[in-house]
């Protein structure tokens, strides 16, 4: 029998710390959308946004209903819904999906970006489309999201991290998403709960908050609990689910 290589369990570490979230320096964090499932905690920088881009609208709407009653328009994207669960004057739905490339019911972003009308000063990123993310990003060049100045998303599937071309496809989407924003906010859906990858307890869907990494400066990581005071369980006769160390 050939000893446990712990390696296995220092790449697992490594990764999943690509999404400890930072402390910014000055900034805080609000929460937009319902208190429950479909809420998010963002940076306060996605106040000042204009225009959204959601993928994945599914059963509600409330995070962008929060931002286009502030004066956002938002263009929503969902190829598995008819229509939009509530209407709002500056929403635009189109019934398609986000793929890498614009083929039958996908657009890639950057036909998803030209739907927006002129130019956003100050576009947030906000997708959440059930573990298709990890294809995407393989073809997805990371600089296509640089002109977003918040970005936040649900990501699937952790309980495949054991699987070496699973696990390569998420460290490459993290190091993507990394590249030009900083992660600031980090949350466990408590709809499914936590799978054990070489000896580390990971929930198998996390949602994330980044800032792009101009917009602040950011004193080390941050010192917040998680679940933090702003964060809400997901499924809401649940307890939410625990990240910090004992």
């Amino acid at each position: 029998m050939n000893l446990y290589d712990p390696r296995r369990q220092h790449r697992i570490l490594d990764m999943m710390a690509l999404m400890r979230p930072l402390a910014m320096r000055s900034q805080g964090k609000v929460r937009l959308g319902n208190d429950y499932d479909g809420g998010y905690v963002v940076p306060s920088q996605a106040l000042n946004c204009d225009a959204v881009v959601s993928i994945g609208v599914g059963p509600d709407v409330s995070f962008d209903l929060a931002l286009a009653q502030r004066g956002a328009k938002v263009i929503q994207f969902d190829h598995t819904v008819a229509k939009l669960p509530v209407e709002h004057p500056f929403f635009r739905f189109f019934r398609k999906g986000w793929g890498p490339r614009t083929e039958g019911d996908f657009l890639s972003l950057q036909d998803i970006c030209a739907q927006f009308e002129g130019t956003p000063q100050h576009p947030l990123f906000k997708f959440d489309i059930e573990g298709g993310e990890y294809e995407i990003f393989e073809q997805l060049n990371p600089d296509a999201l640089l002109p977003f100045e918040v970005i936040c998303c649900e990501l699937h599937d952790f309980n495949k991290l054991a699987d070496p071309l699973f696990f390569s496809r998420v460290k490459h989407l993290l190091e993507c998403l990394g590249k030009h924003h900083a992660p600031i906010h980090l949350h466990a859906n408590n709809y499914k709960g936590f799978v054990m990858v070489e000896g580390v307890p990971i929930p198998e869907v996390l949602e994330l908050s980044y800032l792009r990494r101009d917009l602040d400066g950011f004193a080390g990581y941050s010192r917040e609990p998680i679940p933090g005071p702003l964060d809400r369980p997901n499924h809401p006769f649940q307890a939410d689910l625990c990240l910090n160390p004992f």
